[in-house]
């Protein structure tokens, strides 16, 4: 056999191989796998839907908006600073709850302060903050009652309310300690 000859006939075995049955359809698959995919990148445009990763400053302005849009809706109901500052820190504690009940809390953070606390820990303390939250707007509320009474006391019943305003100014000291301790 010739070279030529030998030439032209690897030339038709491999010819005849690539165009066997099995390599026809390895090309239908990919065709249709092609089309799959085209048809699911249309879909997925056609419901707005993209995998195109979001860039960080990106979500930051859309965490800023969203933030915006949420304090209109809410900006009239603040009589003084205290109010504002109390929804703040109640709407952050929803904020950071809820992130943590579908794992997105990070184990470090920063509150408004620039203090750090671990938002997984307060979790678990939350049950006891809230307990320990209500026993001072509590105490505090008795305690403006009782210097209510206090300027208008006399004498013995002065004294009295004095030992009284005291001992609840310790307790109120130990509840604030407390929620400080454990603040998020």
């Amino acid at each position: 056999m010739k070279k030529s000859e030998l030439t032209a006939f690897i030339k038709e075995e491999i010819k005849s191989s690539l165009t066997s049955e099995d390599t026809q359809q390895d090309i239908k698959d990919t065709e249709e796998l092609t089309r799959a995919v085209a048809d699911l990148a249309k879909t997925k445009e056609e419901a707005g839907l993209s995998e195109e990763n979001i860039g960080l400053a990106d979500l930051e302005e859309m965490g800023y908006d969203a933030g915006e849009q949420a304090f209109e809706k809410v900006k009239g109901m603040f009589k003084n600073r205290p109010d504002f500052q109390s929804y703040k820190k109640g709407y952050m504690q929803g904020f950071i709850d809820n992130a943590g009940s579908y794992g997105l809390s990070e184990t470090v953070t920063e509150d408004e302060d620039g203090e750090v606390f671990n938002p997984d820990a307060k979790v678990k303390k939350t049950k006891g903050l809230a307990k320990a939250k209500e026993e001072l707007a509590l105490l505090t509320r008795e305690m403006k009652s009782l210097a209510r009474e206090y300027s208008k006391a006399e004498g013995d019943d002065k004294e009295k309310l004095v030992k009284i305003l005291k001992d609840k100014t310790k307790l109120k000291k130990e509840l604030e300690s407390i929620l400080d301790n454990k603040k998020i």
